[in-house]
This record gives C-alpha cells, sequence and structure tokens, in this order.
C-alpha cells in the first residue's frame, strides 16, 4: 500500500501513451485500450478486458475529516484498518489485498483513488497516476 502512496508522490515525465481525457477537477492519461467515463463525482478507467480498474472519487468531506473517511469507507467495503502516512494520506485494502485505496485532501476536498485487478507496481496504475493534473 505504501507504493501507491509513492505512485502518488513521486513527479517524473511519463511517456503519453494514451489520450488524455479531461474531467472537473483533473486530467489524466488513458492506456490504450482503456476507457474512461465521468458520473458525477466518480471518474472510473478501466481496462478493456475489464480485468482492472481505477476509480477516483473527488467530492466535499462534509465536516469529516480525512481519517474519518478512511475508516467510513474501509468499513463500507470490508477493508483493513486504514494506515496514515507521514503527509496524512490514509491507505488500506479490500477484496483479500486486490484492490487498494488512498484518500487525501483537506477540509474543502477529498480524492479517493481504488486501484483493483493490478498490482501496486503496474505500469498502467503508476502510468495513470503520474499523468494526474489537478485543475
Amino acid at each position: 500500500m505504501k507504493r501507491l502512496a509513492l505512485c502518488l508522490l513521486l513527479v517524473w515525465s511519463a511517456s503519453a501513451w494514451g489520450d488524455v481525457a479531461e474531467f472537473r477537477h483533473f486530467s489524466l492519461d488513458v492506456p490504450e485500450g482503456w476507457t474512461a467515463s465521468e458520473e458525477g463525482p466518480v471518474v472510473s478507467v478501466v481496462a478493456g478486458d475489464k480485468s482492472s480498474s481505477l476509480t477516483i472519487t473527488t467530492d466535499s468531506p462534509n465536516g469529516s475529516t480525512i481519517g474519518e473517511l478512511a475508516s467510513r469507507f474501509s468499513l463500507e467495503l470490508g477493508g483493513t484498518a486504514p494506515e496514515k502516512d507521514s503527509d496524512g494520506n490514509y491507505t488500506f485494502e479490500f477484496h483479500g489485498g486486490n484492490s487498494q485505496a488512498m484518500i487525501m485532501g483537506d477540509e474543502d476536498f477529498y480524492m479517493l483513488i481504488i486501484a483493483s485487478g493490478m498490482g501496486i507496481n503496474s505500469d498502467a496504475l503508476i502510468e495513470i497516476l503520474s499523468s494526474l493534473e489537478m485543475k
């Protein structure tokens, strides 16, 4: 799970290997053969064979702390106890470790990132997350 946090914090040039998709709060590269869609606060990026997906939810915490949100989402998903990193972000796993989640934000805005069906070291995950640019 700590690798997922590191992937989000690393800044390096990623080769353009897909189309850039624009969403309400951010843009990101979508790998060739994958699809991306936005419905309300949720952006879904799904592999063509549906074996892997990445969902990114952005919303207001409505008075909750990031820690409270992490605990609530982990409980709802049947996940492990959230772990807080040195930057104040929380991570947890669910579905027997097949899915990893990270939540970050502040009192005005949070971002919940869930990676399913792909390892934390997945080239696709690293490429997608390293291309994410907030608006």
